[in-house]
């Protein structure tokens, strides 16, 4: 899975995750090279079989980039160039949902 580089994998240093339930973990990624977040919703039950799943990003002042749909694994990756900017982020994976304020500034 391509996250946030060029190359197979989570690339990027991890910022932050979030557990959705046991349904899955939702993570956001900055990759230090290049300048972009990236979020990715890894499931954790369900693996193989296609469920409502999502993952967000919302740079401060720009319309939010958005996977979603019925996935065997994960949604995402979505990724936003967010130098100097705060930027929101969630997913979802069956029932469970998270949703950030607005962090991670600068």
């Amino acid at each position: 899975m391509e996250v946030v580089g060029g190359q197979r994998g989570l690339a990027g240093r991890p910022v932050q995750l979030a557990a959705l339930g046991t349904a899955g973990t939702v993570f956001l990624l900055y990759n230090t090279a290049n300048g972009n977040n990236c979020v990715a919703t890894l499931k954790k039950t369900s693996l193989g079989t296609a469920t409502a799943t999502s993952a967000y990003l919302e740079v401060e002042g720009k319309t939010r980039v958005t996977d979603s749909g019925n996935f065997a694994y994960y949604a995402g990756p979505v990724r936003a160039s967010a130098a100097d900017k705060c930027v929101r982020w969630g997913g979802k994976a069956g029932s469970a949902v998270y949703t950030s304020p607005f962090e991670h500034c600068g």
